[in-house]
């Protein structure tokens, strides 16, 4: 279940003390939010400032500028769902919110510590985002894990995603491959167009290699970034606010650890995503 939280609408004038500081701080001082739950409201998209929508907390304020925090139900992430479950494999529909696993000095809550807090042994063969949704699996034992890495590596798991990106993107089907800028490393991914909608495109995407933000990066190296996607959207273009980067894991096939028959699971599209679908169509 979700738990609501109700902001209220409230507008602030920055004094004279509080100028050259950073928007979640100024936040915080007006406000009873802490520094964390002031960062989130502003990345959710939730804080005008002269009257202008900020989504860095890090955003350095002046004297005299207006704040405005928007009036919101601001809803928590809701429990993952375990779609599929036996002695070897555990399918997860994760909802966005969640890291997959910790990493270094990652924060957050991850979907790997939510399963073993259940009494569940649970080891990661692939990730997905914090921010994206979607069907995740997860090994049992030791030899299911190497033997469904194994897989991943030699790109016989196919896995399909959902997205909405900016623009609209012809022809109607097409392979994305290349290097990706940074890394250098190839990347491929096969896409169709499931409708065009206002100013954006639902995609399906069919990726072929399993590199770091594989999708985020090709579609935003084509000028198609996902809306939403913190690094790569920028809002000013579209105007078209959604909270999370439009990405949503909805099916995947590989062979089972034990049987070595193909099994399928898929995630049906998320409410949030499905919201933003139906305001963007024509």
């Amino acid at each position: 279940m979700y738990k609501k939280i109700h902001i209220p609408k409230r507008t602030f004038t920055v004094i004279e003390e509080l100028a050259e500081r950073r928007l979640d701080y100024v936040l915080s001082f007006f406000t009873d939010l802490s520094r964390k739950e002031a960062k989130k409201i502003v990345e959710n998209g939730l804080v005008l400032v002269n009257n202008k929508l900020i989504t860095f907390p890090s955003k350095k304020i002046k004297k005299g500028d207006k704040i405005i925090i928007l009036e919101a139900e601001e809803e928590s992430t809701p429990e993952p769902k375990i779609i599929y479950e036996d002695e070897y494999v555990i399918v997860v529909n994760k909802p966005s919110g969640l890291l997959t696993e910790k990493i270094g000095s990652e924060k957050g809550t991850a979907l790997s510590e939510i399963l073993k807090n259940k009494g569940r042994i649970a080891y990661p063969v692939h990730r997905l985002d914090c921010e994206t949704s979607g069907i995740i699996i997860f090994a049992k034992t030791n030899s299911a894990k190497q033997f469904l890495i194994d897989e991943f590596k030699n790109r016989r798991v196919n896995k399909t995603y959902i997205s909405v990106v900016e623009g609209i993107i012809h022809p109607q089907k097409g392979i994305l491959k290349g290097e990706l800028r940074k890394s250098k490393e190839y990347a491929e991914t096969h896409y169709e167009v499931m409708q065009i909608l206002k100013s954006a495109t639902l995609l399906k995407l069919m990726p072929r290699t399993g590199r770091t933000h594989q999708l985020r990066l090709q579609l935003a190296q084509i000028g198609h970034p996902i809306i939403g996607d913190k690094r790569y959207y920028n809002i000013k273009r579209t105007k078209i606010f959604f909270k999370r980067q439009a990405l949503h894991s909805h099916r995947i096939n590989f062979i089972h650890p034990e049987t070595k028959r193909w099994v399928a699971f898929s995630a049906p599209i998320p409410d949030d995503l499905k919201r933003l679908i139906e305001d963007l169509r024509p």
